[in-house]
């Protein structure tokens, strides 16, 4: 390869700059604007030229060497050397027979029709689009220049003693040309840069120059034997051949510049990921998927899949692409990593297998990505860039994991797995300042009895195994009411919401679950009681309270949950509205007898009691300024006053 052809790039001129950035539109269709330019131009030529033809008139014309220039002229018409937004067409070679051996007025409509005739079999055998019909009756302007200057100058033979004729003649179709060129560009609204575009024109000017000898010559020739214009084929014919293979070079230039176009907007898409990336920051599961959708668009592929394989330390499935579900889900359930990067060919395509490896606690982390493309194979330097991308996300990943870990660690009592302090403090900060007086949880806090003597007895090692067993006990008797701490020692929480379940039966579980007895010991559990949000505001505050009621449960053991959960309802209904003390104990003694006369005792009536003491606790959720408005109530407070016996039945619930 020569120096100019390894560098032919980098010192590309303007003309071909602007050739390569008009070659795509060339395939577009025109809009109407642009034909209704077209129109007109042909309407302007084909008047022009009949004026010309009845100054010029038609005298000495030959109908069979007319006939046969026009044939010629329409062979060289086809000769197209893509220049600039147009092309440069050798005309000259048979344009000067014409104007010395035909009746110059004759030229323009004999050019008009030569063009018109190579473009209708070019449509015809679907070469052009049908628009370059119209177009090729004004790209015969270039013949009206030296065909007016030959008309006025006589139209008389012309030899080589009139040649300063013929070069005005010439000189006259430039300009013509030029200026009916920017015209129609201008009024399509397609004008270039001014320079460039007059750099093409003095390339189509030098081609034209280069060439008009030679017709000149076949014009000499051709006034004693018309056919010896044919000898100008064998030209003609190399002329074809080198507009041809340009043609079909820029072709070539104009596929890899949209294949560049096209693998730059990737790289774009791909530096967008990274940005996606850096803002992902700790999340895993969105670094995984920038990895797929990443790669996806890098390679240009189908379709993708990553799965890291059930079984390791977290397992995750992602899909995407357009390859069909059929073959990218078939794809994704091949769970067994590849142990290097794998191509195969199958009914969907080229598909590319390749392993992932993330370091993390206890275990790494295997998985696979995988692409699906169904035009061509994955080339080496592909697969080398997705494998590198693959190393700098497991490093990413493992830090992602490791520090996920750090974090739960500072928040996961390391004996029982339970949250510690600082886990609860933080549930209970976001449910306090979310919570509504009609939606409450419970705060159960638990202090295990006989545990000292335990660990006395048996062993710090067989604590630590009675602790983690009781732990685990009250997670799974808490379930999805809410969550379970171990605080430190031998002290456990739960926080626990009351949506639905009957909480009682929830606070004899969870005090149930951190109960164990053997034969030598038995361990129960102490137990204090918070409603929230209507007993607390803070976090310290709740802990507080559920402490002191903790242990003067260690100190009585005579409360039971069920029933400390009622004092603390009736301390707080009492606490909103000290009138309803007496309201309620009155209420209390009446359906107390109502219950005798209907023959009720024992438990059911304990209950009947419980029941009239509590059937105002919904007045807790009632606004303090509707309870105590000295004013008459309006139609929609009364509504609100409605709610409260709703109310009552939901926090009554536990």
């Amino acid at each position: 390869m020569s120096d100019r052809e390894r560098y032919g790039d980098q010192a590309q001129s303007p003309t071909e700059r602007l050739l390569e950035g008009s070659w795509g539109r060339r395939e577009r269709r025109a809009s109407e604007r642009e034909l209704i330019v077209e129109a007109a131009a042909a309407i302007v030529f084909v008047a022009a030229a009949a004026a010309l033809l009845i100054l010029g008139g038609a005298a000495g014309l030959r109908p069979a060497l007319t006939i046969l220039l026009i044939i010629v002229y329409t062979l060289v018409g086809r000769i197209e050397f893509p220049v600039g937004t147009g092309y440069v067409v050798p005309t000259q070679l048979i344009l000067v027979p014409m104007l010395l051996l035909l009746p110059p007025a004759v030229v323009p409509l004999a050019v008009g029709i030569g063009l018109v005739t190579g473009s209708t079999v070019d449509w015809s055998l679907g070469r052009v689009p049908s628009r370059r019909i119209l177009s090729a009756v004004p790209d015969a302007w270039h013949a009206m220049g030296p065909a007016l200057v030959l008309v006025l100058d006589g139209s008389r033979a012309i030899g080589f003693g009139d040649l300063p004729v013929l070069a005005a003649a010439l000189i006259a179709g430039c300009l013509v040309d030029l200026a009916t060129s920017l015209a129609r560009m201008w009024l399509t609204g397609s004008m270039p840069d001014l320079k460039v575009q007059l750099r093409v024109i003095g390339l189509v000017w030098a081609v034209d120059a280069s060439l008009a000898p030679l017709g000149f010559l076949a014009a000499l020739t051709t006034r004693h034997h018309g056919a010896s214009i044919l000898f100008v084929l064998p030209l003609v014919f190399l002329l074809w051949l080198l507009a041809r293979d340009r043609s079909q070079r820029i072709d070539q230039a104009h596929s890899r510049l949209q294949l560049v176009e096209h693998e730059r907007a990737r790289l774009q898409s791909a530096v967008r990921r990274l940005g996606d990336a850096f803002a992902a920051k700790l999340e895993l599961n969105g670094l995984l998927q920038i990895l797929l959708h990443g790669s996806v668009e890098a390679l240009d592929a189908a379709g993708g899949w990553l799965e890291l394989v059930p079984g390791s330390a977290l397992s995750v499935t992602l899909v995407t692409g357009s390859a069909g579900p059929p073959a990218v889900a078939d794809a994704a359930h091949s769970r067994r990593p590849p142990a290097g990067p794998a191509q195969i060919w199958d009914d969907a395509g080229w598909r590319l297998s390749l392993p992932m490896r993330i370091a993390a606690s206890p275990r790494e982390v295997v998985g696979v990505l995988g692409f699906i493309r169904e035009d061509r194979a994955f080339e080496k330097d592909e697969i080398a860039l997705i494998v590198e991308l693959i190393a700098k996300a497991e490093l990413a990943a493992g830090e992602i994991l490791t520090h996920h870990a750090i974090r739960e660690q500072a928040v996961t009592d390391p004996l029982t797995g339970l949250g510690n302090r600082r886990k609860l403090d933080a549930d209970l900060a976001a449910a306090l300042s979310e919570a509504v007086s009609h939606r409450p949880s419970l705060l159960l806090l638990f202090d295990l009895d006989g545990f000292k003597d335990y660990n006395d007895t048996f062993g710090h090692l067989a604590g630590d195994a009675l602790l983690a067993r009781l732990g685990a006990k009250l997670e799974a008797a808490v379930g999805r009411k809410g969550m379970a701490y171990r605080l430190g020692g031998d002290e456990f929480c739960a926080h626990l919401h009351l949506d639905g379940e009957d909480s009682d039966s929830v606070i004899h579980r969870a005090a149930a679950a951190l109960s164990e007895t053997g034969v030598e010991f038995s361990i129960h559990a102490s137990l204090g009681v918070v409603l929230l949000p209507h007993e607390a505001d803070s976090a310290e505050h709740a802990l507080q309270i559920a402490d002191e009621r903790m242990y003067s449960n260690k100190r009585t053991r005579s409360t039971a949950a069920r029933s400390q959960a009622g004092e603390v309802l009736l301390r707080t209904m009492h606490a909103k509205q000290p009138d309803l003390d007496e309201h309620s104990s009155n209420v209390a003694e009446l359906a107390t007898r109502v219950a005798r006369r209907l023959g009720l005792g024992g438990e059911i009536l304990d209950e009947v009691a419980r029941a009239a003491e509590l059937h105002d606790i919904g007045k807790v959720g009632i606004p303090d300024a509707i309870l105590n408005k000295p004013s008459s109530l309006s139609a929609g407070e009364w509504e609100f006053i409605h709610q409260h016996t709703i109310l009552g039945e939901r926090i009554l619930h536990g």
